[in-house]
């Protein structure tokens, strides 16, 4: 962005960024930020105009052209969404006719396309707008294809890439759809064109994608084109918004009830006596008074990864009285492939690792908060709890800092396990700050915890989300930000993978054992007994793994123009262990057919965590090979099939991932977390499909009923003062008991002392 040039011996820069050292905004507002209407544009060849039109504004940087956008008038009985965006895909078809009658085959370095058709191509984004709504796009260009073909084979309908590019064609939100039409102007205008969201735009909103490859310990960029990856409208707006937000955190940092005093004036019109009790109940949270929090719901594979990428980057430059606001930018994960993605993105978006650190144990923890590096990704899998790193040596060096923790996925697995309330690290962060006394007495600046999942539970809701609204008592909290599985799919940005359920019903080779479950009248115990005699059944496993090679070579493996990938998700170490061998055996034995020999070396690779004494390490199942590098093989590979126990249902990004078996029981949290792991989009990708395996197909109706309640904004009515109540009751009960009295005293001595066990027989 600070590139120069030199013209006559004069050397000139292409943009001046603000907040210089020395200069703060002295040469940025040098930049010169112009808007042309109607200015003619000429496609010529050899001099020759071959198409023209007149877009009704055009932006530009220091002479550089960077945007169009086409008005059209409500008044006129036009629209941006009907009249604007058919103006555009117009004007880009004819254009592109043109330059295919004069190239042909003859363009292959693309210098013809890259003059003839600049004005759509090299445009941050072409926008369309009338006085309700913006409509905007940055990807015009990935549509000439399908224009080249029709016009190749002597088509005149082009409706098809007519309803491709619209579906590309995307409305720019608004903060609120009920404020008048010329505010409405005004915000989008300020988002999209204001000389500070120019410069975004250049500094961090795009950036080419390539596959990362790593060669000798050290990571590299395939050599390749790659891919433009900037914002869809509602990622940029996701972002722009938690920016602002953060403005008005600072602006009141000081004040520790300003958000209380906030609320109490939003609930205006509400009885006192209501509007009491409501603001000593939300007192009682605690949310925003120690530490910031923002709980963002995204869908999964909505591009949550590069959200927290432009956050960070911004973050990390923001500035206030010429300092650096926050003194560190921590991302949080919890899974070693979530790590490398973060790890891969950063890569991709030019910061390269001299630019971050990674914490792996509290030493390292403390030594990146005292190094001079501001990024810092924390690998939560290598410590048991956050507590374990923020003991209150580590808190009371963070209440003189600033700090925001970015969390990848605010639920994780307990040790391992994941089941179906996980454990949420909004919590786990958030307690860290509020029981520590030392931090709350010292602290003079308030930390950041900007929190996102796809799944926010209604614990996790009524303690970060935002209040939406109060009628008839009830309270209703929402996130502060939501792009929604449903409005993803109505999107076209991921798959719907309720389309591609499929129950298969495993036949049962196996007795039930009674005697086992002798005795036991719990039904979820005995449940459970019989769950792992079903699942972890050998002659069971042989079955389903026959079906799975056979439905790999002969259906999955064939998808995607032949790219397609699948998982496994097994119950249990023991079972992911025999499922491998079978897998292999009959695949082996699949290999021998002349017809399937193309796929002879898509990768069987198995992924686990457990206690390595009890169990086989899965490195010793993967030919020698890490977690990590199994992760890169399986990215690389044209086919392949992953088993995983617990591990991969979060955050595993392979859009190619094609197919889910399921022989284990999902429900809640973790059903939508393990289904998103197929419903990525990719070229080619049009479906995906789950095979359940369940018992009972117990799955579909589980996955129905997850879908149904996260789909779309998750609101929350939960109430966990009328549960204080009953708390309350129990705990004057249990003082007042008579085994309490008599005991207590003894076990209290016994847990503070631990020098006498016989205080505690006494007991």
């Amino acid at each position: 962005y600070n590139r120069s040039i030199t013209f006559k011996g004069i050397k000139l820069y292409l943009f001046y960024p603000s907040g210089s050292e020395i200069y703060e905004d002295h040469y940025f507002n040098q930049n010169i930020f112009s808007v042309v209407q109607e200015l003619p544009h000429k496609c010529k060849n050899n001099n020759i105009t071959m198409f023209h039109f007149r877009p009704d504004l055009t932006f530009f940087l220091n002479g550089i052209y960077i945007s169009y956008s086409e008005l059209k008038s409500n008044y006129s009985n036009q629209t941006a969404r009907k009249n604007g965006r058919i103006k555009v895909i117009n004007d880009y078809r004819d254009a592109c006719i043109e330059y295919v009658k004069i190239a042909k085959d003859n363009d292959k370095n693309q210098d013809i396309r890259k003059d003839f058709l600049k004005i759509f191509e090299k445009a941050i984004h072409i926008t369309t707008t009338d006085m309700e709504d913006t409509y905007v796009i940055r990807n015009i260009a990935d549509y000439i294809d399908d224009i080249r073909n029709n016009y190749k084979d002597g088509k005149y309908d082009y409706s098809n890439y007519e309803e491709k590019v619209k579906d590309a064609y995307k409305k720019y939100p608004l903060k609120d759809e009920n404020i008048l039409k010329q505010d409405k102007l005004k915000e989008v205008f300020t988002a999209l064109y204001s000389k500070k969201m120019i410069e975004k735009e250049i500094l961090y909103y795009n950036f080419i994608e390539r596959d990362v490859v790593v060669n000798k310990n050290v990571k590299e960029l395939k050599n390749e084109r790659g891919k433009l990856i900037s914002p869809r409208p509602k990622q940029k707006f996701g972002v722009d918004k938690i920016m602002t937000k953060i403005d008005e955190f600072l602006e009141h940092e000081n004040d520790d009830d300003y958000f209380i005093n906030k609320l109490y004036k939003d609930l205006d019109g509400v009885s006192e006596d209501i509007k009491r009790d409501l603001i000593t109940k939300r007192s009682k949270y605690r949310n925003n008074k120690n530490i910031y929090s923002l709980l963002l719901q995204y869908a999964a594979g909505f591009g949550k990864s590069n959200i927290i990428g432009w956050s960070a980057l911004q973050l990390k430059d923001l500035k206030k009285d010429r300092e650096y606001v926050y003194d560190k930018i921590m991302i949080i994960v919890d899974r070693v492939q979530l790590r490398d993605q973060i790890d891969s993105k950063m890569f991709n978006m030019n910061i390269d690792n001299k630019m971050y650190i990674e914490a792996k144990d509290k030493n390292t923890f403390i030594k990146a908060l005292e190094s001079e590096t501001r990024i810092v990704i924390v690998n939560l899998q290598k410590f048991n709890t956050i507590k374990s790193f923020l003991s209150e040596e580590v808190l009371e060096r963070l209440s003189s800092m600033r700090i925001v923790f970015l969390i990848d996925e605010i639920h994780r697995s307990n040790s391992g396990v994941q089941h179906d309330e996980m454990i949420s690290i909004f919590d786990e962060l958030q307690d860290s700050f509020d029981s520590s006394s030392n931090y709350n007495k010292k602290r003079f600046k308030k930390n950041l915890i900007l929190g996102f999942t796809a799944t926010p539970s209604d614990s996790t809701l009524a303690r970060f989300g935002e209040f939406s609204k109060f009628s008839e008592g009830e309270k209703i909290w929402t996130p502060f930000d939501s792009y929604t599985m449903k409005e993803a799919i109505e999107d076209g940005y991921i798959l719907n993978p309720l389309k591609g359920i499929v129950p298969v019903s495993a036949r049962m080779y196996y007795e039930l054992p009674d005697d086992i479950l002798e005795g036991a009248t719990d039904k979820e115990k005995q449940y459970s007994i019989a769950k792992k005699k079903i699942y972890e059944n050998e002659e069971r496993i042989k079955a389903i793994s026959a079906f799975i090679v056979e439905r790999l070579v002969k259906t999955t493996y064939k998808k995607i123009r032949g790219q397609a990938k699948a998982m496994l998700a097994t119950t249990s170490i023991k079972s992911a262990i025999k499922y491998k061998e079978y897998i292999e055996k009959y695949y082996s034995k699949a290999m021998q057919n002349g017809q399937y020999n193309r796929f002879k070396d898509a990768p069987i690779y198995i992924v686990y965590s457990g206690d390595e004494q009890q169990q086989i390490k899965a490195t010793s199942l993967n030919n020698g090979l890490s977690e990590t590098k199994v992760l890169q093989n399986f990215a690389m590979c044209k086919n392949g099939l992953i088993i995983v126990v617990d591990k991969l249902q979060t955050g595993f990004d392979e859009p190619k991932l094609h197919t889910l078996f399921l022989d284990k029981e999902i429900k809640g949290i973790n059903a939508i977390q393990t289904i998103s792991r197929v419903n990525r989009t990719t070229k080619y990708k049009n479906e995906c499909k789950i095979v359940d395996f369940s018992y009972k197909n117990v799955n579909v109706q589980n996955i129905k009923e997850a879908f149904e309640h996260f789909s779309d904004v998750v609101i929350s009515d939960f109430d966990p003062f009328s549960d204080e109540k009953v708390l309350e009751e129990i705990y004057n009960d249990l003082r007042n008991s008579s085994i309490f009295k008599i005991c207590f005293n003894k076990f209290k001595k016994y847990n503070i002392e631990k020098d006498d066990i016989n205080d505690f027989f006494e007991i």
